[in-house]
């Protein structure tokens, strides 16, 4: 390590925090870390969790005078990347300057690991990055994950377990046994925090939880549409009424949709001409540069109004909110916090205003209000998949073949990637001739070389952004989205309308637009899946139901079970009774007789005589599946117990053991 760093006292780690008075959650986490435990953060937005983790795991860099980078840094989005480069850029900058480095799809400044204590990454960058150039991690220590809730129960975050599994399992040992190696989690939002903690931490990991969650200032306003797809335009009218009569200085605006939050947008734009609220929309489709643009806008202007999906959820400091607007209701408990908590950072209270167009809405809203400030969480179901499984495998033969000239083999597998149990994928996938068997040497279809050439193996996200808009005038990118399902019109991009105008070349630009031009439609997103079970019950409670307690009414049963373990149920009734053609929804199912036999003791036998069968058609449980980049390279029987490990059972079976008694006997 340079000699700035080797002549630093021990007690010197808190100099870019020594102005700062210690928040709770660094006073009960610090002494874990300092003794090098691997500690799971939670706490609310803005509790000081990037300081609990960064400062002592700075002190331990300093005083075993390690030689080189030493902390990996992972957050979920690039935008989060960027924005915690800079918050820790600015504590070191004056003394240490370069001594934290970004490595993302858009910033490879990671180039050597001298003299640099920490490294910032996305997920998939990590992994390319520990594949092409494992020697520069090789002296990681400690590994901070961001955001956890974001990666945990999805195929990114097992993902990123295979890859910190690897960086650990590759580190050399300490020249002191004191110098461990740690996992820091971090989170504001999630359940289970001692199941999360042993999956991704390990088993002698601890839980921190400090700080005590801030009061929920709501207000509801009602916006009165004829049609769903006025709600946009009835949603900025109030909403500019409402700005115009409060005299908000910065809002932040959210909505489910990049198309219905580009139409409220582009209305507010022009409700609030001459104003001096300047209107921002912030999207995925939006390149790399436009979003950090509006970023840097919205944290540096007095005034202004931001419109985004859930791109800026995470924990980006783009300045001090007033009020955060939901313009529509979110669908889950933990996104309804991440929203409300982008706002009033400084203070103990998030002030929110709720758009409703109906009694459903504004029941949603109080919904979500209820279970946030009793501290109920959604549910995540985490399991194995090989279709993860595949893409780790895949990157290791491809860079046997491509790279190191030393092919992945079966006597290697295990060695080579950091992790056992991968062979009956690399069966898989020799019997569907995505790899060939060549002489012992595994090697990758010609297909999936170029994939890996072209760089697409280093993530498990499905889609690709291949379709660019370019600003007429000045040639810069300012859209990056897939080509399918794109209307003709325009969009409201930098603060302008502007015309969406296909060239001969083939190229896609964006031009002045006429006054009155209407809105391009850009691909939707996936669907929501439907309100979680934890809402449900909460929708029943405050409509004076006990959810408990299931209501047949014909051949309409009630349950309050959640869109998921109520499609559950009646897959679970058509499999072990002759019931067919079953329809469920989030509040229950329809379609039985009434004379069928629904104690929730006996579908739990039902359910136990399913799980010990595996007698799910493919067909079914796919409807369960949150399917990853290369499920579609496994075989159908592969594809079937990816599928079959995606229902929750566990969770399904607590509920039924929940709705298991009698009335007057709670």
């Amino acid at each position: 390590m340079g000699k700035n760093f080797s002549q630093m006292m021990p007690q010197a780690w808190p100099l870019f925090f020594t102005k700062r008075k210690l928040r709770p959650i660094q006073e009960n986490s610090i002494p874990h870390i300092i003794r090098g435990e691997s500690v799971l953060l939670s706490g609310p937005t803005a509790s000081g969790k990037t300081e609990a983790a960064v400062s002592p795991l700075f002190q331990r860099h300093v005083s075993f005078k390690r030689q080189g980078a030493s902390v990996v840094y992972v957050a979920p989005t690039k935008a989060l990347v960027n924005d915690l480069y800079y918050r820790l850029d600015s504590y070191f900058c004056a003394q240490f300057p370069g001594v934290i480095r970004r490595y993302t799809g858009d910033r490879h400044e990671f180039n050597d690991p001298e003299d640099v204590f920490l490294v910032l990454a996305t997920p998939e960058a990590l992994d390319s990055l520990q594949l092409i150039r494992p020697e520069s991690l090789a002296g990681i220590r400690a590994i901070v994950i961001d955001e956890i809730h974001l990666l945990h129960g999805n195929a990114r975050g097992q993902q990123l377990r295979h890859v910190i599994s690897r960086i650990q399992k590759y580190s050399p040992k300490p020249k002191n046994p004191k110098d461990l190696f740690q996992k820091i989690g971090m989170t504001a939002t999630i359940q289970d925090m001692e199941g999360v903690s042993r999956l991704w931490l390990g088993d002698n990991s601890i839980t921190v939880q400090a700080g005590d969650a801030r009061e929920i200032d709501i207000t509801y306003l009602p916006v009165e549409i004829t049609i769903k797809a006025e709600r946009p335009v009835g949603a900025a009218a109030v909403i500019s009424a409402w700005l115009k009569q409060s005299e908000i200085s910065k809002v932040l605006v959210f909505g489910n949709t990049r198309n219905n939050t580009q139409a409220l947008a582009a209305k507010l734009h022009e409700l609030l001409h001459g104003e001096r609220w300047p209107v921002y929309w912030h999207t995925g489709v939006l390149a790399a540069t436009e979003r950090e643009r509006i970023e840097e806008d919205v944290k540096n202007d007095r005034f202004g109004v931001c419109v985004a999906t859930s791109t800026l959820e995470v924990g980006i400091d783009i300045g001090d909110i007033d009020v955060i607007v939901l313009a529509d209701p979110p669908f889950s408990v933990n996104a309804f916090l991440q929203r409300i908590g982008r706002g009033n950072r400084k203070t103990k209270t998030n002030k929110v205003v709720a758009i409703y167009s109906d009694s459903k809405e504004l029941l949603l809203y109080r919904a979500l209000n209820k279970c946030a400030c009793s501290g109920i969480l959604d549910d995540a179901h985490e399991y194995d998949r090989p279709s993860v499984r595949f893409q780790q495998i895949l990157s290791f033969a491809w860079r046997g073949v491509s790279r190191d000239r030393k092919p992945l083999t079966m006597q290697n597998l295990e060695e080579r990637t950091g992790a056992s149990g991968h062979e009956s994928v690399v069966e898989d996938m020799l019997m569907t001739g995505a790899l060939e068997n060549d002489r012992g040497a595994l090697i990758p279809s010609p297909e999936l070389m170029d994939q890996g050439e072209n760089r697409k193996i280093h993530t498990t996200i499905t889609g690709s952004a291949n379709l660019t808009m370019v600003d007429g005038a000045s040639g810069e990118t300012l859209i990056a989205t897939s080509a399918k399902g794109i209307s003709p019109g325009a969009l409201y991009v930098g603060g302008k309308i502007k015309q969406v105008v296909s060239n001969v070349d083939g190229s896609v630009s964006l031009e002045k637009s006429k006054s009155g031009e209407s809105l391009a439609t850009l691909p939707a997103t996936r669907g929501r899946k439907g309100l979680s079970r934890n809402i449900i019950w909460a929708i029943a409670e405050l409509e004076g139901y006990n959810p408990h307690y299931w209501i047949f009414d014909g051949n309409r049963l009630t349950t309050w079970g959640g869109a998921e373990y109520n499609q559950f149920l009646a897959l679970i009734l058509e499999l072990t009774t002759n019931h067919k053609s079953i329809n469920a929804d989030e509040y229950g199912i329809s379609g039985i007789n009434q004379g069928l036999s629904m104690a929730p003791q006996q579908l739990i036998l039902f359910t136990k005589g399913v799980i010990q069968t595996q007698n799910i058609p493919l067909e079914e449980a796919r409807k369960f599946c949150d399917k990853s980049r290369f499920f579609k390279y496994l075989s159908r029987e592969m594809k079937a117990a990816e599928a079959f490990r995606s229902i929750p059972f566990d969770g399904f079976l607590s509920w039924l053991q929940e709705c298991n008694s009698l009335p007057g006997q709670d």
